[in-house]
């Protein structure tokens, strides 16, 4: 708008000079090219040169031709300067503020992400500093996240490498003895970094959109029924009552079986980690509109509102301490969500607080 608004300013201002400069010097110019016929100024022929000059009547036009194309040439070049000097100054009003842009775009590509002053004027360039400050947000935000990943890739990692070197060394120096039990414990740890590795490829695919989908038409209840059967010995473990409840005989959803079997189970086992001994688990399956939806509810430890925000975050824990028996390497709703998303679905997850249980909610465009 500002540069419209420039646009149509030079255009009147020119306008204005030209017909001003026309008013002003087109007299004088007439009045000049009238005495030199008058007294036979070069150009003129007096009389008894052999050329009489022009008819009375045939004066007053050939002045006004003349004055005209000259006053015209003169406003023209008037007109000009006063249209450039009116530009480059509107120019340089529009420029001004994206000075600070241009200066803040090579700080955020030298790392430095502080955020700039949003000037005053033009709407656009105030939209312009916005987005560039959300911009700039967003970048530090993923550096942040860069920094973090890498930091927690380095604690899963160490764990388990510091067991597996621990008795590797045990074992040399003769202060271990080679027995099944160790054999064991560096197979598991050994295990475990392969789940790791298996968990970080996953969350580079999902989040790259670089998972493979193999979509077919599916029952949701019959993949809820099977994955709560491939669950019962956690929950038998536990002692936790899982009830399944279907309100529909079926629930078909156009996915992936494996994708989002893998979706439930992590749900499912999130919940088990959640509930006490002796705890309850509800699945629901229902449609709403156009969505099939499966929404697993526990009644166990509940989950602190300031949590609630980063649980999709990859690598984020509710417990710091980060072991093993509270939960996995931190990935399985960032995975679970990119798998859902995927399939143009949502995943939704809600607490009413500590104490207060949890509730998932898998949403799936129906088939």
């Amino acid at each position: 708008m500002q540069l419209l608004w420039a646009h149509l300013i030079v255009i009147v201002v020119t306008m204005v000079v030209f017909m001003v400069t026309v008013y002003l010097v087109t007299p004088r110019i007439r009045d000049r090219l009238v005495r030199q016929e008058q007294t036979g100024q070069p150009g003129n022929q007096r009389p008894g040169n052999g050329r009489p000059m022009p008819p009375p009547k045939q004066l007053p036009q050939r002045v006004y031709d003349a004055a005209v194309m000259q006053s015209t040439v003169i406003a023209t070049v008037v007109a000009s300067v006063v249209a450039l000097v009116v530009s480059l100054v509107s120019a340089r009003v529009i420029v001004r503020p994206l000075h600070s842009v241009i200066s803040a775009s090579r700080r955020v590509a030298a790392g430095d992400f502080r955020q700039i002053d949003v000037p005053n004027g033009a709407h656009e360039i105030r939209e312009l500093a916005l987005q560039f400050n959300h911009m700039a947000a967003a970048l530090k935000d993923a550096e942040q996240r860069r920094a973090a990943l890498i930091g927690d890739v380095a604690h899963e990692l160490r764990t388990p490498l510091a067991s597996i070197q621990g008795y590797a060394e045990g074992l040399i120096d003769g202060v271990v003895l080679p027995h099944d039990k160790t054999y064991t414990i560096i197979r598991t740890e050994a295990a475990r970094l392969s789940r790791l590795v298996d968990d970080l490829q996953s969350l580079s695919r999902a989040e790259s959109g670089s998972l493979v989908m193999h979509m077919a038409p599916h029952d949701l209840n019959a993949i809820v029924d099977r994955v709560a059967d491939l669950l019962q010995s956690q929950l038998k473990e536990k002692e936790i009552t899982l009830t399944v409840t279907h309100q529909h005989d079926k629930e078909p959803v156009n996915c992936d079986n494996d994708r989002i079997s893998q979706v439930i189970v992590n749900l499912l086992v999130n919940a088990i980690r959640a509930v006490n001994m002796h705890g309850n688990i509800q699945v629901t399956t229902m449609h709403l509109q156009q969505m099939v939806c499966c929404v697993v509810s526990d009644d166990g430890i509940g989950i602190d509102a300031t949590h609630l925000p980063h649980l999709f975050e990859r690598f984020y824990r509710v417990d710091p301490s980060r072991t093993r028996a509270t939960g996995g390497a931190g990935v399985g709703l960032t995975i679970a969500r990119a798998i859902v998303e995927s399939h143009s679905g949502s995943l939704v997850l809600q607490s009413d607080g500590l104490g207060r249980g949890a509730r998932v909610t898998l949403a799936l465009p129906r088939a």
